[in-house]
């Protein structure tokens, strides 16, 4: 048997005696497993090297496996020849079941298969040739263990960059989100009494409903109250639900773990949870498929949320501010909205008058946009003539502030440094004008615009009509739709699928065409056209 030299004792190194009172914490022993069916040959390794390394002997391959499923090792030193499972065997396992494991091969036969083998499906990170020589092995399992040591940090550190790569993406999706919005202006005394609202809902925590025609500003009031509130340090995230198709609903607003479904790479979290600690604004709210809205009355009663996928509930802290341009209490009273997630969300109602009604209000909002877009587009600021302010406080605005925003854009694009006059302003010729709406059919919304809608964005329920024999509906174009209502009466959904179908038939079945003759988004209609059996 060859003779090995004794073990060399450690020393305290330089570090440990920097100073009288220094105490200097020694680094975590290297733990190594040797496999060797030589009880002598096993003795005279622990003998070498217990003094320098925390070792470990066992008898054979299936004994190594056994220690590495209980303990963890970080280096792994196997003779070759050994029975029944040869050194390249275990070698082989170990790669297989313990990567991480940094693996060593002794041998001292000219095996050039074996040896083969425990490179090739053993990775082995090194072999050594008996006799070993004790500071040269010492030397190879040190830089074994600290290729082990690097693989995981490597391996950490990977994961903490992906990590932080999804809160990255996460945080640049609110920053897109977070997009410069203009300040609320008030002038006229409807929206004199919307702020006095938005103030004092402000320092609670109520869930807000805030009602109103398409573009009269509804997400400058929800960005008020978030920006009066305690929340004001949080973010404030805005999701018009109209945009997103129903199956992506859940997954946008609950988030999803990884593998939840197909495509699902990686876990993403929901709005609810970019929000939390500030203010979540969920537009068009009407838009929520049932599933959606049982989803919606949890999270608001228990503050818990589920991602897609998940086992375990997450819990946020975050007001809610929905909004509609619909009747919601109505619609909830014929069953297409669910009352109790209605009387959720209109803890606090909160109805904004169009334009139109507030002609005071036109230069105090479109000063400020023609502001910004010059600064947005770094151009020379359009001087609005006193005369094209008045013909713009004049103005039907059927688009309410959003045609407001658009034309202050269009007049930094076309006339940046020049003086606008009445002329420049290229108001389209006025429309006809909407048909007026049941003041009792407001579902509970304090009025305070006398000027009624341009539209109902649904037809008006069976208590609602007018005559036993039929009602109408005039879409945009001015023609009215008869609808023939039953002496027995009729559903709220049959109203509604009637004016749907008509519109198209006079639209050629174009659904652009007739969602623009409603005033509705395309994805509106469509969503509508699904829900009521109209579409495959």
């Amino acid at each position: 048997m060859a003779s090995f030299p004794p073990p060399t004792p450690s020393r305290p190194s330089p570090a440990d005696r920097s100073g009288p009172h220094a105490i200097v914490a020694p680094p975590p022993r290297i733990r190594v497993l040797y496999a060797d069916d030589e009880d002598d040959v096993r003795e005279v390794f622990q003998a070498v090297f217990e003094g320098d390394f925390d070792v470990t002997c066992v008898a054979g391959g299936r004994q190594a496996l056994e220690a590495m499923s209980r303990e963890s090792f970080d280096v792994l030193v196997s003779d070759m020849r050994m029975e029944p499972m040869r050194g390249s065997q275990l070698l082989a396992r170990a790669y297989a079941e313990h990567a991480d494991v940094q693996r060593i091969l002794l041998t001292g036969f000219s095996d050039h298969n074996d040896l083969a083998d425990a490179v090739n499906l053993g990775h082995v990170f090194a072999y050594v040739q008996k006799p070993w020589e004790a500071e040269q092995l010492k030397l190879t399992m040190r830089r074994a263990a600290e290729q082990r040591r690097l693989a995981l940090e490597n391996r950490r550190l990977v994961q903490e960059l992906a990590a932080a790569n999804l809160r990255l993406k996460d945080d640049v999706e609110v920053v897109q989100r977070m997009v410069p919005r203009p300040k609320l202006q008030v002038s006229s005394p409807a929206m004199a009494r919307v702020l006095d609202q938005v103030v004092a809902v402000a320092g609670t925590d109520a869930s807000v409903l805030l009602h109103g025609d398409t573009g009269v500003g509804k997400e400058l009031v929800a960005a008020a109250i978030h920006e009066r509130s305690a929340r004001k340090k949080g973010r404030f995230v805005a999701q018009n639900l109209a945009a997103l198709p129903p199956e992506l609903m859940t997954s946008e607003l609950f988030g999803h773990v990884r593998g939840a479904f197909t495509g699902a790479q990686q876990a993403r979290r929901g709005l609810f949870e970019l929000a939390d600690g500030g203010t979540l604004f969920l537009d068009e709210i009407g838009e929520a498929p049932p599933s959606l809205q049982a989803m919606l009355l949890r999270a608001l009663e228990s503050r818990e949320i589920w991602p897609v996928g998940s086992s375990e509930p997450r819990y946020v802290d975050l007001r809610i501010v929905a909004a509609t341009n619909r009747d919601l209490l109505a619609e909830a009273q014929a069953g297409v909205f669910r009352l109790d997630l209605y009387y959720r969300l209109a803890v606090c109602p909160i109805e904004i008058p169009r334009l139109s009604s507030r002609p005071e209000d036109v230069r105090g909002l479109g000063a400020p946009m023609l502001e910004a877009a010059a600064r947005r587009m770094n151009r020379a600021l359009p001087r609005v003539t006193d005369a094209a302010w008045r013909a713009l406080e004049q103005h039907a605005w059927p688009g309410n502030v959003r045609e407001l925003s658009n034309l202050m854009e269009r007049l930094v694009i076309y006339h940046a440094g020049k003086d606008v006059t009445v002329a420049d302003l290229a108001l389209p010729a006025p429309v006809a004008p909407p048909v007026s709406r049941d003041p009792g059919a407001s579902g509970g919304y304090p009025q305070q615009s006398a000027h009624p809608s341009s539209r109902p964005s649904a037809p008006p329920p069976p208590s609602a009509q007018t005559g036993a024999g039929g009602s109408h509906h005039t879409p945009a174009d001015g023609v009215p739709i008869v609808l023939q209502v039953p002496e027995a009466g009729t559903t709220f959904d049959d109203l509604e699928r009637e004016i749907l179908v008509q519109v198209l038939s006079r639209a050629d079945g174009n659904q652009s065409k007739a969602a623009r003759s409603l005033g509705l988004s395309e994805s509106t209609l469509r969503s509508r056209l699904k829900r009521l059996g109209l579409k495959d």
